[in-house]
């Protein structure tokens, strides 16, 4: 019977060479892909079934994670903060004033914002309506984010009060030719106007552009140039918290609410909630991993950095959270430097090796992972990766991160071979002149571990 065990012991560590040789091969041809001869590539492949390494090249690199990094943040948000805590927004009322405190829920939508204006009684003459916006510091922009993102919705200024995620989704439709294409606004304010200056089947006005003025702080929206086919575009709005206010002075005003003033001003004590909005952990992890949502990440930074103490926090103090959560719980002292939450900052480096060190942490706590892996994307189906590896041994095989800015292509997260075991991958292009290209070649790499 020992013979027999000890045989089988032989036999699956025979077989698991094998396999782990062939995956060597396989993933050694694609690294000599023409892709790599002008850039570079991390790679590291970890099976945690059989708790092993099956492969690593160039594992200790640093390199910019895009929003892989949202991996990072999300897991050290779910050890620190746990699954079941809440992002509030809040409603207050004293001396015929009201106060709106938020703490950065970015999916505060306009159905809350109308619940929101419904709990002040019909009749109510407000003196001043005071936005207390101290939860976070003034600055609304992390370090080095690129000042000409500035006017995309995936770029928002940050703020405790964001309504939609301090955007505005612009839908611009195709008409008769020679026209004006029609267009919608979500949400609709008169806090931003519309200048219409596009037509449809006119090639001489070039490619349509959908912009807010954001060279002027303005914020105007021009939508100009040929309209060809529906065209969706998602623009931030200049001060978001002075966006959130307005829209809730315009609800306040249709319910029948009277507001004189409106100003900045932080909840005195005597204050009575009147209304109050409780975003769920798990809600914001979705978004996003999923979405890749880059306020959303930054707003769990944001609520780390107040596991620390204290009444107004930093993107700064949340990173060293995070720093400490790298060491504490992860084991991980080296091999990256974070400068927000999101991957946004150009400042941001990781190695292949400390992002797979993350992903082992996750699987080996499964409240944690539960989370994590129903909030990524799958392969072929839904977010980021809704339109990748259809066609290959990778389709619904793959739940991942993925990420993507400038000459940088990342993808991170958990593989399903063919043999069962789960597998925590990493992959980091960086210099690449084609984005298109690197997610093909990751593709093929999923392709790989996935049979």
């Amino acid at each position: 019977m020992i013979k027999r065990f000890q045989l089988f012991v032989l036999l699956s560590l025979c077989l698991h060479l094998s396999v782990a040789q062939s995956l060597s091969g396989r993933l050694d041809a694609l690294l000599d892909d023409e892709l790599l001869h002008e850039s570079d590539a991390s790679v590291l492949v970890y099976d945690l079934t059989a708790d092993s390494l099956l492969y690593a090249h160039r594992e200790h690199k640093r390199c910019r994670p895009a929003s892989v990094a949202k991996v990072v943040t999300v897991a050290a948000a779910l050890t620190k903060l746990g699954s079941g805590y809440t992002l509030d927004t809040h409603l207050y009322g004293c001396g015929g004033n009201l106060y709106v405190k938020g703490t950065m829920d970015a999916l505060f939508g306009e159905e809350d914002m109308l619940s929101m204006a419904l709990s002040v009684p019909v009749g109510t003459v407000v003196d001043t309506l005071f936005a207390d916006c101290s939860f976070c510091d003034s600055l609304y922009w992390g370090p080095g984010w690129a000042w000409d993102d500035n006017p995309y919705g995936f770029q928002p200024y940050i703020s405790p009060l964001l309504l939609c995620g301090g955007a505005v989704e612009v839908v611009v439709t195709p008409t008769e030719k020679g026209a004006a294409p029609r267009y919608s606004c979500t949400p609709q304010s008169s806090f931003y106007t519309v200048v219409n200056e596009a037509r449809c089947g006119n090639g001489q006005l070039g490619k349509l552009t959908v912009l807010r003025d954001w060279l002027n702080d303005s914020n105007t929206i021009r939508i100009r140039g040929n309209c060809t086919r529906e065209t969706t575009e998602k623009l931030n709005m200049y001060k978001s918290a002075d966006f959130f206010v307005a829209v809730l002075v315009e609800k306040l005003t249709a319910q029948g609410v009277t507001v004189k003033n409106v100003a900045f001003g932080t909840v005195p004590d005597s204050a009575l909630c009147i209304f109050s909005t409780a975003r769920a952990m798990e809600d914001i992890v979705a978004e996003a991993l999923l979405e890749s949502d880059n306020i959303c990440a930054e707003a769990l930074l944001y609520h780390l950095a107040a596991t620390g103490g204290g009444s107004s926090f930093s993107m700064e103090q949340g990173c060293e959270v995070v720093d400490s959560f790298m060491q504490e719980y992860v084991g991980c002292n080296d091999g990256y430097s974070l400068y927000d939450g999101s991957g946004l900052s150009p400042y941001n480096h990781i190695s292949a090796n400390a992002v797979a060190a993350i992903l082992r942490y996750v699987y080996h706590h499964p409240d944690i992972y539960d989370v994590v892996y129903s909030s990524l994307p799958l392969s072929g189906v839904s977010g980021t990766m809704k339109h990748r590896t259809k066609g290959t041994a990778a389709y619904k095989k793959v739940r991942a991160k993925t990420g993507t800015v400038t000459g940088v292509c990342t993808l991170a997260g958990y593989a399903a071979a063919k043999d069962g075991h789960t597998l925590a991958f990493v992959l980091m292009n960086s210099g690449a002149k084609s984005s298109r290209r690197a997610r093909e070649w990751q593709d093929r790499v999923c392709d790989v571990l996935c049979r």
